[in-house]
């Protein structure tokens, strides 16, 4: 068979080098277009991207006041959830302003600082995506590397997810997610973390014996004999619970002229068991109307202007008064009416 001439020639061997020439330019500007889809690693590490930020001038402050620049500036990875200025701001002096802080000299409150920023920062990289959504998790703040020993429960974060947002400790919402860096990740926040200190029995035990008592009913009925193992698990350190705790206006409004050593120990024991979730700690962004179990049984949670209202079988319906007083041992919400059998 006779060959074209085209084939012998040259032409057809230009031809194909080219031809493969273009394939290979394909190839890599194919390749080249794959690398421009991958994200790429932030430049600036988390100290980095707050001193670039005008919202973080505060929380700059106080992390250098505090020491930790360097450490946040390392290897990671870190999630920090960052107050804002405004955030501080909600505080008192003298960790209110970045001009504030950095004027401190007084050794205590240069460690409690530390102690505060700490309980922000966890030893991983938490993306608002890796929260999953309904009942509080939890997770570790002050990594063992930073604070030189094992965590405790004073060292977790509650975190929640649903329709309006990501939120800590059950009142602290993530305003600003995602703020990437290259060694973790920022989260902006509306509040500044407090670090719990007391369980729940010496949280109402110190607010009744404050110079404004609240929580004096509440602690006079926790002591009852018959309340014994109410009282017991409220001060507990291990134990994970929560208490919708009555002010003393409540009980007044419950009792009228009659006193509380009046109420008989099956009456009282009945009554507290209903303020008590003994299975763990439900803080106000994982409330939905529906029924909650206590140790009393189920008491109902109704919508009621943008908040919730509970109730027993019976009685007035309690709002809370204020959310989410977080404790060693779980959390407390304070109601404005007894829950009632």
């Amino acid at each position: 068979m006779r060959t074209s001439s085209f084939f012998q020639s040259g032409a057809y061997l230009r031809l194909l080098i080219l031809g493969l020439c273009g394939a290979l330019s394909l190839s890599l500007s194919a390749c080249n277009d794959d690398d421009d889809d991958a994200p790429a690693t932030p430049a600036q590490n988390i100290v980095q991207v707050a001193q670039s930020n005008a919202s973080f001038s505060t929380l700059v402050a106080a992390v250098v006041k505090a020491d930790l620049a360097t450490t946040l500036s390392g290897a990671g990875p870190f999630t920090v959830f960052a107050p804002t200025n405004e955030a501080f701001a909600k505080l008192a002096p003298p960790f209110n302003t970045a001009a504030n802080i950095s004027a401190i000299t007084n050794t205590a409150q240069i460690s409690q600082l530390r102690g505060i920023l700490l309980y922000h920062v966890v030893g991983a990289n938490i993306k608002a995506a890796d929260i999953a959504a309904g009942a509080s998790s939890q997770t570790t703040a002050r990594p063992a590397s930073m604070v030189g020993g094992a965590s405790t429960n004073d060292n977790t974060l509650y975190l929640s997810k649903s329709n309006a947002g990501v939120f800590l400790n059950g009142n602290t919402k993530v305003v600003t997610p995602d703020v990437s860096a290259s060694n973790g990740t920022i989260h902006a926040i509306d509040n500044v973390l407090m670090p719990p200190t007391q369980t729940i029995a010496q949280i109402v035990t110190a607010s009744a014996s404050a110079a404004t008592p609240e929580f004096t009913y509440l602690l006079e009925a926790l002591k009852r004999p018959a309340a014994a193992a109410v009282l017991a698990a409220a001060g507990d350190p291990s134990a994970n619970v929560t208490v919708f705790a009555p002010t003393d206006a409540a009980f007044r409004a419950l009792l009228g002229s009659t006193p509380l050593s009046a109420v008989s120990d099956a009456d009282l024991l009945a009554i507290l068991s209903l303020h008590v979730v003994g299975s763990g700690r439900v803080f106000s962004s994982d409330l939905a109307p529906g029924n909650v179990a206590t140790l009393g049984g189920n008491i109902t949670v109704a919508s009621a202007g943008g908040g919730f209202t509970l109730k027993g079988g019976s009685g007035t319906a309690a709002d809370i008064a204020a959310a989410n007083v977080l404790a060693t041992n779980g959390v407390v919400h304070v109601i404005d009416q007894v829950i009632q059998p």
